[in-house]
């Protein structure tokens, strides 16, 4: 991985740059701070002001595991694309396909709600309608609140798709998407040529992942295992990022 603000990675930036990308981003631990309650998350006022200059020049998607009506809470201006759950939400074609996912959701939280192991280790259970977040950030222990979490999601039927976050589990229906799969459908959508994706967990690596050149891939905070090309040390830098290609 090479630093975003590193000579090389400046150059990367520079030359995605004039090809007017679509400009996509992850929230939590990105835009916003991670915190304990999830529902606090705010974006800081000049990440946001500064995004909002962006989304004047450029198209601006935010592709994020949260639900799109918790999301936009989050942003005073209205974003070119708004992807949630995923990819399950914010996308017109898959619409119907996403409408299967409810019910196995909901059968789903039924089950693990009932499950006193979640319960004793202080796993708080997320419902986004399309997909479900065991969050264990305010766990006393999070080793095991993590083994309490995989013991209780190994009997669900169907089996679900499971990608780890920073202190949460997510779970995703069988066959629903992931932030690659609604990476590749807004570049259809949008006809840009190219892109510029920001992140910084598990779930950001379906895109990381997609090896396409004309994706430009940052993470934030370095991962030896990452597939991102740049990184930021931290989610401080983010603004920092946003400032550079505003000027740009």
């Amino acid at each position: 991985m090479i630093y975003a603000f590193s000579p090389d990675g400046i150059a990367c930036i520079a030359a995605i740059m004039t090809t007017r990308p679509l400009l996509a981003f992850d929230i939590d631990g990105t835009l916003a701070p991670i915190v304990d309650d999830p529902g606090g998350a705010r974006l800081p006022a000049a990440t946001e002001q500064c995004l909002a200059v962006l989304a004047r020049r450029y198209d601006v998607a935010i592709v994020t595991g949260r639900a799109v009506a918790d999301a936009r809470r989050m942003f005073a201006f209205e974003p070119r694309y708004l992807i949630g759950n995923h990819g399950a939400e914010g996308i017109s074609r898959w619409a119907k396909r996403s409408r299967t996912y409810l019910q196995t959701v909901q059968r789903w939280h039924e089950t693990l709600a009932a499950c006193d192991a979640l319960t004793a280790a202080s796993v708080t259970i997320e419902d986004k309608r399309y997909s479900l977040s065991l969050h264990y950030r305010r766990a006393p222990d999070h080793d095991a609140a993590y083994r309490a979490i995989r013991a209780c999601i190994g009997d669900l039927e169907p089996v679900a798709t499971i990608i780890d976050g920073k202190a949460v589990v997510n779970l995703l229906p069988p066959g629903a998407p992931n932030k690659g799969d609604a990476l590749r459908a807004l570049i259809d959508e949008t006809q840009r040529p190219t892109a510029l994706y920001v992140g910084d967990d598990d779930t950001d690596e379906a895109v990381f992942g997609l090896d396409l050149p004309s994706v430009l891939a940052v993470r934030v905070e370095p991962s030896r295992d990452s597939r991102a090309m740049l990184f930021l040390r931290d989610q401080r830098e983010v603004l920092t990022l946003l400032q550079h290609l505003a000027r740009l």
